[in-house]
């Protein structure tokens, strides 16, 4: 059977003495790993929890995050991961939707959910992570401390029968309205996702990763669970610092991470670069947004030929594509060196192809839609059954990718059919924060648009209308956005503009928006 937890117990027998997971100061091995995770499905027991009850989890990367997914895969509990840089009503909406019964949170962001917890129906529990130190167990009423309740608790196996197509998670995603919509993936489809990129990788037990990518975003817990599944040991931080996670790779020799643009961006700019020994790295996975082919041979100038790509969604649970690391080819012949700029070929359990509207298969110099089939792709949208059956069609999952592919069968990303930002690796619809613009007492119009970046790939870029006699200036309107937005939605720029241009039927002109910066 396809089922996540199978990967717990079998790796506590082959490996019970080796590290599973480093976070700062703390080391667990995979049998440690085991007992806690069991002693945490019998704490939850404890509770009222069941099979298919939903816990929320709001924290940045630490061994017991990687408890919680633990719980769910061997547990049958659901775990929902919040992304921790949302705003409070946009955590609520999150909760409330997918009705979870006990909600995580990591003792830093308790000030967010106590501003919203009278509003916090169905939530039973709620559970703090308190980091040693933050000495803040008692000081807040009503909270369970994780730590004490994984004490009380003892780490005998439950008798939980759970079956591959259960669901596992509901990690949510926005839709071309910019209202999240949560992807239901199962036991089957993580447990393949894992065993595609361990094999795409060529992942070994001896290898150690590099966690910086936040576990709320399926490609990060991915890509640490292939490692997982692999029996590899995760190295966590609780997020990306240039200088330290090139000291880490120095200090534990780590071997693969990954990253996005935008990190390498940092790495690539540190004055002191050369100070550190990164002669243990032989994969570097990068994904989540477009790498500029400019910052590539740069990187690969830099590193080395170490370099390895996936394209995916969250509704696949994420894989799709792989660009294999003997495909970034700097020099040679241009039917090779083009791969730069692809994203690969289906990857492994995946059949990825690029369709004309008319369903028929693209042919090179065509442009099309990415669909994909695999046993990876989500249940479905959590209570949004209209929804899903608008994406999945016959068996295909349809991206709203805009994509072309050569002769080789590799596929190249062209545009998205959806106007979704991609900056620093984070999903930005624009819908979403032009919402918040309209509800600003000086907007007249505004149109929000993604526009290049050295850093971001793509920042978030507003043009503005303001009514009639009214002044605001670049910076309160980003301000003002930050204070309804997670950070990285609100606009990096403001161009105030006399009137947006439009189509006949009354549609801004993004695309010629954007033409002033696509140069």
């Amino acid at each position: 059977m396809l089922i996540m937890g199978n990967m717990i117990d079998r790796n506590a027998r082959l490996f019970p003495d080796k590290e599973a997971f480093l976070h700062n100061e703390q080391r667990i091995t995979f049998r440690e790993f085991r007992d806690r995770v069991n002693k945490l499905i019998n704490a939850l027991h404890s509770l009222g929890l069941t099979k298919g009850d939903r816990v929320a989890v709001l924290s940045t990367n630490c061994i017991p995050y990687f408890e919680l997914y633990g719980a769910a895969d061997k547990g049958g509990f659901i775990l929902v991961p919040l992304n921790f840089r949302l705003a409070a009503r946009e955590l609520l909406y999150l909760i409330q939707d997918s009705e979870a019964a006990t909600l995580v949170v990591e003792n830093k962001y308790l000030p967010t959910i106590e501003s919203i917890r009278d509003q916090l129906i169905g939530v039973k529990h709620i559970i703090c992570i308190a980091h040693e130190g933050t000495g803040i167990a008692g000081k807040v009423p009503n909270l369970l401390d994780y730590e004490t309740l994984l004490a009380a608790a003892t780490a005998d196996e439950a008798k939980v029968i759970i079956h591959e197509d259960d669901p596992v998670y509901i990690v949510y995603t926005s839709g071309t309205t910019g209202i999240p919509r949560g992807a239901v993936l199962t036991h089957r489809g993580q447990y393949q996702t894992a065993n595609a990129l361990a094999l795409e990788m060529g992942l070994r037990t001896v290898d150690k990763t590099l966690d910086m990518m936040p576990l709320y975003h399926t490609g990060g817990h991915a890509v640490a669970q292939a490692h997982f599944y692999r029996g590899c040991t995760n190295i966590l931080t609780g997020g990306f610092n240039p200088s330290e996670a090139l000291g880490l790779v120095e200090k534990e020799k780590i071997t693969t991470m990954q990253v996005v643009p935008a990190m390498i961006v940092d790495m690539l700019n540190q004055p002191d670069i050369d100070r550190y020994d990164l002669s243990s790295l032989r994969i570097i996975f990068y994904a989540s947004s477009p790498m500029p082919v400019s910052l590539l041979k740069r990187a690969i100038q830099r590193w080395g030929n170490i370099f390895f790509q996936c394209y995916g969604l969250t509704e696949n649970g994420p894989v799709a594509t792989a660009l294999a690391i003997e495909d970034h080819v700097v020099d040679g012949p241009e039917r090779l060196t083009r791969r730069l700029a692809s994203c690969g070929l289906p990857s492994a359990n995946c059949d990825t192809r690029v369709v004309k509207e008319d369903g028929t298969q693209a042919v090179p110099g065509e442009i099309g839609e990415i669909i994909i089939r695999s046993e990876q792709m989500m249940k479905e949208y959590w209570k949004q059954p209209e929804l899903t059956a608008q994406v999945i069609k016959a068996g295909w999952l349809y991206t709203g990718d805009l994509a072309t592919i050569d002769e080789d069968g590799y596929i190249y990303l062209v545009d998205r059919l959806k106007d979704m930002i991609v900056s620093g690796g984070e999903n930005v619809y624009p819908r979403e924060v032009e919402e918040v613009l309209y509800s600003h007492p000086a907007v007249l119009e505004c149109a929000v648009i993604g526009i290049p970046d050295p850093k971001w790939v793509e920042a978030v870029h507003a043009v503005v209308v303001l009514k009639k006699g009214m002044e605001v200036v670049e910076e309160e309107i980003i301000g003002y956005c930050k204070r309804f937005l997670a950070g990285y939605k609100a606009p990096k720029s403001v161009e105030f503009a006399v009137q947006l241009l439009r189509n006949p039927s009354g549609k801004v002109l993004k695309t010629e928006l954007r033409k002033k910066y696509n140069k």
